[in-house]
C-alpha cells in the first residue's frame, strides 16, 4: 500500500538511476552509495510497514468494540452539503401539520408467555412484593443520612417529596416488585431492543373507596384537580398521579431497572458526567434577544405543572447513595460515577455524585414503572396555593380572601416564613437576626432567589385582587373573594404563558398554527376544549423536554446600576439563598438582575456554574467546609435513564420528523460538531440520551430550540390547553369568564404584574422576557402602567353555586390518595388501581 511517506523509487530495479550514467562499470564509491541507498529504502520501507500493521491492529480492536460506522470527517462533510434551511423546512413542514395533540402510543400489551394469570400466583407476586417492602424498611433503619447544607441534601430539597407521595411511593413499590417476581416467576425475558413488560392484570388489594363527589357546574376548580374531566374525574391532570407516557418506557429488564445500551448483554450506557464533560462542556454564546426573566418564568411555570416524587426514607429523610458499600445501598439508589480523571471533582476525591429515583407509582395492575406527579397537570397557579385542600386552608388567612404574608417592620409583604432550621435554606446566623426563608404552595420556593422573587410577586398580587374584589362586592363572604381571586390570577399566568411565554419557545408562526395564542382578536372564538384530550404531563416532557431551560442560565448575573451593591452575582450564589428579600428594595433587585440579564443560546451548551457548582455551599456558621457543587446536566441525564425514557431516535419517529436510525440519519438532524463529539462515546444512535439529542438540533427558524423539542413543549401546552375544562379562555359552562373580564385579562403583561407588586420598580420594559428592542418593546414608566379594572366583577348580589366541592370532597379524597403501607410483619397492603372511580355527579346542565 502506497502512502505519502512510502518513497517513489522503491521496488524500481535498477534501484537508482539508469546505467548509462557510469559507462564501464560501477566504482566502489558508487557501490557504497548505492548500497547506503539500498538500506535506507528497506529501513523507511520497514517503519511504514510496522505503522501499517499499528493501525491495523488498531482497526481491529475498534471493529471489535464498536459497530461498523463512516468516519467521523465523512459524516461530518455530509452534515456540511446538506442545507440547514431545507432541514428546518421539512422539520417545519411536519411540526406544522400536527395541529392537533400527537396520539400517546397505544399501550404495550402484557408480554408474558401467560396472557392471565391465577389468583394464587397474584396472590403470591403480591406477599413477594410486601416482603421486599418489609426488607427494604429494615435496611433503610441503619441508613445514613445525607448531612444538612451539603450539596446532596438541598438538591433533595429542590425536589421535595410531600407525606402523600411518600405513602403511594410505597404502594407503587409493592407493585413494582411484585411485577418482578410474577415475571420471574413465568420466566419472562425481555426481547432485545426498546421494550418492556406492558400493562397486566389488575392486582387485586384491598382498595380505600374510590367513590367521591363531583359538581361539574362549579365555578371554581378543585384544588387537587380532580372532577376536571367528566368522564375521567381522578386521572386526567389531577395531582397524584403516573406522568402520562408519550412512548413506552425502555427499562433494562423491561420492569423497572434503568435503561442500558442498544448493544444488548447488559452494557451500560455512557456515564451521564462523561456525556456532560464531553458533550454539555461550557461555553458561553449570548442570545441578547431575551433575558433571564424567561428562565425564571419558566421554572416557576414547571413547578406549576410538575413535581416529580423522590424517594426517600420512611419520614421523609434524604437517603445517601454515596457513603454507603453496595451491601448496604438503598434499592432506590442509582448514583452517577464520577471517573477518576473528571478534571473537577478528582480534586475532592468524589467518585460519585447522590442519585436517588423517583419513585414508583402505583397503578393498579402488573407492569412497568411508572413516576408520580406530585403537581396538578393545569396551568392553575398550584404553585401559589398547593396542589391540596390542605395546603390551600394553611397559606390563606380565612379573612378577606386573603393569603398569609408575613409583614415587616417598614410595612413590607414578605412570603409565610418557614423557621425549620435544618430545611436545607435557613441559616443559623440569618434566624439569629430573624430572618428565614419562606413558605409557599410549592416546597421549591427557595430553591433560588429568582424564583423566590417570582413566588413573592404572585402571593402579593392575590392579595391585591382580594382587596380590589373586595372594595366592589362588600357582601361577598372569605370564600368568594379567594376562590374568584384564585380563578383570576391562575388566569393571568395562564395568558402570560401562552402570549408571552411559548412565541419565544416555539416561535409566533408556529404556535399560531397549533393555536397556542390567545384568542384576543376574536373573544366570539370557538371553543377550545375537547374532552376527549387528557392533559397529564408527559414524562419526557418533565424528565427531558422541559429541562432545556437549565441551558439558557449565564455564569454571572447583571445585579443592577446602584453603585451601593454589587454589578454582578455568581449564579450558585443564589441558590436557597433568598435572605437579599428581607432589604427594602430586595425584590426590585431581583426582579431587575432578571431583566437586564442576557440568556444563553439553547444549545447542548452550559454554564460551569450548572454543572460544577450547583448547590455549593457552606452551612453559613463556618462549622462545615465548602463542598464542591453537583452537576446538574449529569443528573437530568440520569433522570431520564432512572425513567425508562427512551431514546432520542424514539421520539423523533413519533414526531412524525425525519428519522435519526443511523449515525447518516443523524448527521441531517444535529450539527457537525455535536455528532463527532456524540460518535465518541455513544456506540448507536439508539443509546443517545433524548435530552442530550434533542439539545444538539439547530434551532428551527423563529424559535429558540430544534424541530423535537418544539414538538414535544407544543404537544403538552395544546394538551394543557384544550383538556381544561376550567381553561380561562372558554365560552361555555359556569367556569367562563364575561367578555368584559377577559378583555382585562388580556390586558395582563409579566411587566404589569411587576410593577403592581414590587415594592418601587420604576422602569421595566413591555415585554421582559425579550431584550430586544423595537416591535412595541419599549420601557414603559409603572406610574403609567394601566390599573386592573375590578368593575367587570362587581355583582349586586353574592354570586349561586359559586364553591367547587363540598367538604365531603376533600376528606373522601384523602381517603383516595392516602393509602396505608404496612410493616414488615403485616401480610396485606392497600393500593389504588389506575382504574377510574364511579363519580357521583352533582346538577348536570
Amino acid at each position: 500500500m502506497a502512502e505519502e511517506t512510502t518513497p517513489l523509487t522503491a521496488g524500481m530495479s535498477p534501484p537508482i538511476g539508469p546505467a548509462y550514467v557510469f559507462p564501464g562499470g560501477v566504482s566502489p564509491r558508487s557501490r557504497r552509495n548505492r548500497k547506503m541507498q539500498q538500506f535506507q529504502c528497506c529501513l523507511g520501507i520497514t517503519v511504514v510497514l510496522i505503522i501499517i500493521a499499528a493501525l491495523l491492529a488498531a482497526y481491529v480492536l475498534v471493529e471489535e468494540t464498536q459497530e461498523p460506522s463512516p468516519p467521523i470527517l465523512l459524516v461530518a462533510a455530509t452534515i456540511n452539503d446538506t442545507n440547514p434551511s431545507k432541514k428546518n423546512a421539512e422539520a417545519s413542514a411536519a411540526l406544522e401539520a400536527a395541529t392537533t395533540p400527537l396520539s400517546d402510543e397505544p399501550t404495550t400489551e402484557w408480554a408474558l408467555k401467560q396472557a392471565h394469570i391465577s389468583h394464587t400466583q397474584s396472590e403470591q407476586a403480591v406477599n413477594a412484593g410486601i416482603k421486599a417492602l418489609g426488607d427494604r424498611e429494615i435496611l433503610e433503619e441503619s441508613q445514613q443520612l445525607t448531612p444538612v447544607h451539603s450539596a446532596a441534601f438541598r438538591h433533595y430539597r429542590s425536589l421535595s417529596t410531600g407525606p402523600e407521595a411518600r405513602k403511594l411511593s410505597r404502594r407503587g413499590y409493592v407493585e413494582n416488585q411484585a411485577t418482578k417476581h410474577i415475571a420471574e416467576m413465568l420466566n419472562y425475558t425481555k426481547p432485545s431492543g426498546r421494550n418492556n413488560i406492558g400493562n397486566g392484570p389488575t392486582i387485586t388489594l384491598p382498595d380505600p373507596t374510590m367513590n367521591f363527589t363531583c359538581d361539574f357546574n362549579a365555578r371554581y376548580r378543585t384544588a387537587s384537580g380532580v372532577c376536571n374531566n367528566k368522564a375521567h374525574p381522578r386521572l386526567y391532570g389531577a395531582a397524584m398521579i403516573p406522568y402520562r407516557r408519550m412512548v413506552a418506557p425502555d427499562y433494562a429488564d423491561g420492569i423497572s431497572l434503568p435503561r442500558v445500551s442498544h448493544a444488548g448483554n447488559g452494557t451500560q450506557l455512557p456515564p451521564a458526567r462523561k456525556v456532560s464533560l464531553d458533550i454539555h462542556r461550557a461555553s458561553y454564546n449570548t442570545d441578547t434577544n431575551f433575558t433571564v426573566m424567561l428562565a425564571v418564568f419558566g421554572q416557576f411555570l414547571d413547578h406549576d405543572i410538575t413535581a416529580t416524587s423522590l424517594s426517600s426514607l420512611p419520614e421523609g429523610e434524604s437517603i445517601d447513595c454515596c457513603a454507603v458499600t453496595s451491601l448496604t445501598m438503598h434499592p432506590e439508589c442509582f448514583p452517577v460515577p464520577i471517573l477518576p480523571d473528571d478534571p473537577y471533582y478528582q480534586r475532592y476525591n468524589v467518585t460519585c455524585l447522590n442519585f436517588v429515583r423517583s419513585t414508583p407509582a402505583p397503578t393498579g395492575h402488573f407492569g412497568p414503572r411508572q413516576q408520580l406527579n406530585q403537581a396538578t397537570a393545569f396551568i392553575d397557579a398550584s404553585v401559589v396555593y398547593g396542589s391540596s385542600e390542605q395546603r390551600q386552608r394553611h397559606l390563606r388567612t380565612m379573612l378577606n380572601g386573603t393569603m398569609r404574608m408575613y409583614i415587616t417592620d417598614d410595612g413590607r409583604e414578605l412570603l409565610p416564613l418557614s423557621t425549620n432550621l435544618e430545611d436545607g435554606c435557613n441559616r443559623g446566623e440569618m434566624a439569629r437576626e430573624g430572618k428565614y426563608c419562606f413558605e409557599s404552595g410549592d416546597d421549591r420556593a427557595n430553591e433560588n432567589l429568582l424564583l423566590t422573587s417570582m413566588h413573592l410577586l404572585w402571593a402579593r398580587h392575590h392579595n391585591y385582587l382580594a382587596r380590589g374584589l373586595q372594595a366592589v362586592n362588600p357582601h361577598w363572604d372569605d370564600e368568594t373573594i379567594f376562590q374568584e381571586s384564585r380563578k383570576i390570577l391562575s388566569a393571568k399566568i395562564a395568558h402570560i404563558t401562552y402570549n408571552e411565554f411559548l412565541p419565544i419557545l416555539v416561535g409566533p408562526k408556529l404556535a399560531k398554527r397549533k393555536g397556542l395564542l390567545p384568542s384576543t382578536d376574536d373573544l366570539d372564538a370557538p371553543d377550545t376544549y375537547n374532552k376527549n384530550v387528557d392533559p397529564s404531563i408527559a414524562n419526557c416532557f418533565a424528565g427531558a423536554a422541559f429541562r432545556f431551560a437549565h441551558t439558557l442560565l449565564p455564569g454571572v448575573l447583571n445585579a443592577t446600576n446602584d453603585r451601593s451593591v454589587p454589578e454582578s452575582i455568581e449564579l450558585h450564589t443564589m441558590l436557597f439563598n433568598p435572605f437579599s428579600l428581607w432589604s427594602a428594595h430586595g425584590i426590585d433587585r431581583a426582579l431587575t438582575t432578571a431583566s437586564n440579564t442576557a440568556v444563553l443560546r439553547v444549545n447542548r451548551f452550559f454554564s460551569y456554574e450548572v454543572t460544577q457548582k450547583l448547590f455549593e455551599s457552606n452551612d453559613g456558621d463556618g462549622s462545615i467546609k465548602p463542598n464542591c457543587g453537583l452537576d446538574l446536566v449529569s443528573l437530568n441525564i440520569q433522570r431520564g435513564r432512572d425513567h425508562g425514557l427512551p431514546a432520542y431516535p424514539v421520539f423523533r419517529k413519533h414526531c412524525k420528523l425525519p428519522p435519526t436510525d443511523t449515525w447518516e440519519e443523524m448527521a441531517t438532524a444535529v450539527d457537525a460538531k455535536s455528532l463527532q463529539s456524540i460518535r465518541q462515546i455513544y456506540s448507536s444512535p439508539h443509546d443517545v440520551d433524548v435530552y442530550t439529542g434533542a439539545l444538539s438540533e439547530p434551532p428551527l427558524d423563529g424559535a429558540i430550540f430544534g424541530p423535537l423539542l418544539t414538538c414535544l413543549v407544543s404537544d403538552q401546552f395544546m394538551r394543557l390547553k384544550r383538556g381544561d375544562s376550567h381553561w380561562y379562555e372558554r365560552k361555555m359552562g359556569p367556569q367562563r369568564f364575561t367578555k368584559a373580564q377577559l378583555e382585562e385579562i388580556y390586558k395582563v403583561t409579566l411587566s404589569k404584574i411587576i410593577c403592581l407588586n414590587s415594592d418601587g420598580v420604576q422602569q421595566v420594559r413591555t415585554y421582559v422576557m425579550e431584550q430586544r428592542k423595537g416591535e412595541g418593546n419599549g420601557y414603559v414608566n409603572c406610574s403609567e402602567a394601566e390599573r386592573f379594572n375590578f368593575s367587570a366583577w362587581a355583582t349586586s348580589s353574592r354570586p349561586v353555586k359559586l364553591h367547587s366541592v363540598a367538604v365531603s370532597e376533600a376528606k373522601s379524597l384523602i381517603r383516595i390518595i392516602h393509602g396505608k403501607t404496612t410493616s414488615a410483619t403485616t401480610a396485606t397492603t392497600t393500593t389504588t388501581p389506575r382504574t377510574e372511580p364511579s363519580a357521583q355527579t352533582g346538577n348536570n346542565v
